[in-house]
């Protein structure tokens, strides 16, 4: 199976290759780092923030990217269920 964002082997539950893996990794320790150490966040409004940084890879930016899409779809259903 190819990952969801690349064309690399993926071996995760998440479909995702070893590098955008690690970087979904990444991603979910930041996000609880930053509750710890700043106050709650919204989940999306994280990653929105990370986009802007140029500090980030390309890979974390890709994960983002498909995670703020996730959190899209999810509040249009809960939207249109409501």
């Amino acid at each position: 199976m190819r990952c969801v964002l690349c064309w690399r082997e993926s071996r995760s539950k998440e479909g995702l290759c070893f590098y955008h893996a690690e970087a979904y990794r990444s991603l979910v320790e930041g996000y609880r780092r930053w509750c710890r150490a700043y106050g709650e966040i919204d989940e999306g409004r994280y990653l929105e923030k990370l986009l802007e940084l140029p500090e980030c890879g390309e890979w974390v930016k890709d994960v983002a990217k498909m995670e703020l899409k996730r959190l899209k779809e999810v509040e249009k259903i809960a939207e249109e269920s409501s």
